[in-house]
């Protein structure tokens, strides 16, 4: 009896002295006894092994002006303080402690070509987590704008390629190894952008300074949506294309063909002018289709020429230069013309038939014989101008479409 109130008396005295600790004092611990600019140098090995994961949310933009790429994701970058675990069944079952980052080491890894903050990762606001094994696991979120080398030839059917370079800064590779985890670049909660998408990723890995930084590079393969492009651009030039030359099916005598070809001129120079703000302006390579479009205007501004020519031709005096050589060169048909008039003015042809018909009515049928047949020859260039523009707008179009796939192989 005097046992048992002698335990009862020294029992307070006992749960004074006895401190239960929690995971929270257990690593608040743990990183008072290590410094938080020193890497934590594991027992095992000398080399402490970094993992490095990055999550895509979203692709706010690529500037090809000034070639800058902004998007908005996290870098996951894992690894192990050995020494430190507890049994998550002895502390209701509490698996990971939120630590600030500026309690303990964090990776070393500044993003070289950023172009904003320096390339710094993360922020110190957000905390790191600690799990019961001693995993760390360092969610660096930002919005960052890096450059991208943008090459604008193949629009707009073009792909980027566009990476974070993640740069090795005061550690070097014999103590902090960095090597991607399994899935480098993770697009689960990612958002599709509307001018660009995803469609594929890269990584690589190499080292400075006789192997003693890391670089690591994850990129993207970036690659255009071309459906607006199509209907706003490339379809409306191949139609204004096609008008220019139902120029030349216009007869000259209509006085509608001048009309009509500098309606089309005057259409296409505006359309020119707006679709201007839809080309990107980089002066490091030149869009193919920015080249189509400037010989598209070339042959239409030819279209003109042609059918002032044309035109001119039309009203020609029988005694001018260009109408007698044009009908030396189709001779051919002009003797067939002259034979059958022959015919009709035959010496063996009654009397009586003659003196009904003076002879200033066979000369009338002679001019009109000839006019009808200058009439066909205008025609004829006017064909051979059709032909000449017809084959220039197919070798130009299939040039450009051919040039757009054979740089995508």
């Amino acid at each position: 009896m005097e046992n048992v109130l002698l335990w009862l008396l020294m029992f307070p005295t006992v749960m004074c002295n006895v401190t239960f600790l929690s995971p929270r004092d257990l690593v608040s611990e743990y990183l008072s006894q290590h410094n938080p600019l020193d890497y934590p140098v594991p027992i095992s090995k000398s080399i402490l092994e970094v993992s490095v994961n990055f999550n895509l949310l979203h692709i706010e933009g690529l500037d090809e002006s000034n070639q800058l790429l902004t998007t908005t994701g996290w870098f996951v970058l894992t690894w192990t303080l050995e020494g430190l675990s507890w049994d998550e069944t002895k502390y209701q079952n509490i698996s990971k402690v939120p630590v600030m980052p500026k309690d303990m080491w964090l990776p070393d890894l500044v993003m070289f070509n950023a172009n904003d903050n320096y390339g710094r990762l993360g922020g110190e606001h957000l905390p790191t987590s600690i799990g019961n094994d001693g995993t760390v696991v360092w969610y660096a979120v930002n919005r960052r704008s890096t450059s991208c080398t943008v090459d604008v030839t193949s629009f707009p059917f073009d792909k980027q390629r566009c990476s974070f370079q993640l740069v090795q800064w005061i550690t070097d590779t014999s103590e902090v190894n960095y090597t991607f985890h399994n899935v480098p670049i993770s697009f689960i909660s990612h958002k599709e952008n509307g001018e660009w998408e995803v469609l594929g990723s890269f990584v690589e890995k190499y080292y400075l300074n006789e192997g003693m930084y890391q670089t690591l590079v994850l990129g993207l393969i970036l690659g255009r949506r071309r459906t607006y492009y199509i209907l706003t651009a490339v379809l409306p030039v191949c139609i204004l294309s096609c008008l220019n030359l139902m120029v030349f099916h216009v007869p000259p005598e209509s006085g509608e063909k001048m009309s009509l070809c500098v309606s089309v001129l005057l259409a296409y120079a505006v359309y020119l002018t707006s679709i201007n703000s839809v080309l990107p302006s980089v002066s490091d390579h030149v869009a193919l289709f920015s080249v189509y479009l400037h010989c598209m205007f070339v042959f239409k501004a030819l279209t003109v020429v042609a059918s002032v020519f044309v035109l001119h031709l039309h009203s020609a005096l029988p005694k001018s230069t260009v109408r007698e050589l044009l009908t030396k060169y189709f001779s051919g048909r002009l003797k067939k013309v002259t034979s059958e008039t022959s015919l009709s003015d035959d010496p063996h042809e009654d009397t009586r038939e003659n003196d009904v018909k003076p002879r200033n009515n066979v000369r009338h049928i002679k001019h009109l014989l000839h006019e009808e047949h200058w009439a066909e020859i205008v025609k004829k260039v006017d064909f051979i101008f059709f032909c000449v523009f017809l084959l220039l707008f197919v070798l130009s179009t299939s040039g450009f479409f051919c040039a757009i796939v054979f740089r995508h192989q």
